[in-house]
């Protein structure tokens, strides 16, 4: 008889173990689920800010028709992590445009004091 209820134990134990088990899985599961789905929402979010800059930065430089030298540096480290995050073509052909618009020194105001 008591080996009876012994086993009779031991399955309500492991019954309840693996309850507990499969309830924390879910959880898990879960938790993981939101957590991808909100870092793919992250990336396509910085995705689209830098794509706006980027065709921002186009509009301007081309407008102007040159490009100086430090906004080169700026939109290409952007255009960098912009293909990085899983970029398309199009931003491509128009960081081309840029790069091949004229470079344009920021001259330098003279100071009165030293010149003289």
């Amino acid at each position: 008889m008591n080996e009876f209820i012994l086993e009779y134990w031991l399955q309500v134990v492991f019954g309840i173990v693996l309850t507990i088990l499969s309830f924390g899985v879910r959880k898990i599961s879960s938790v993981l689920y939101n957590e991808i789905a909100e870092q793919k929402s992250i990336k396509m979010g910085i995705q689209a800010i830098l794509r706006d800059r980027l065709i921002q930065s186009y509009n301007v430089h081309i407008a102007l028709g040159y490009c100086e030298i430090h906004n080169r540096d700026n939109i290409s480290n952007m255009h960098e992590q912009y293909s990085t995050l899983g970029a398309d073509g199009v931003i491509d052909r128009l960081i081309d445009e840029i790069t091949d618009l004229p470079v344009k020194k920021i001259e330098k105001e003279p100071n009165s004091e030293l010149e003289q």
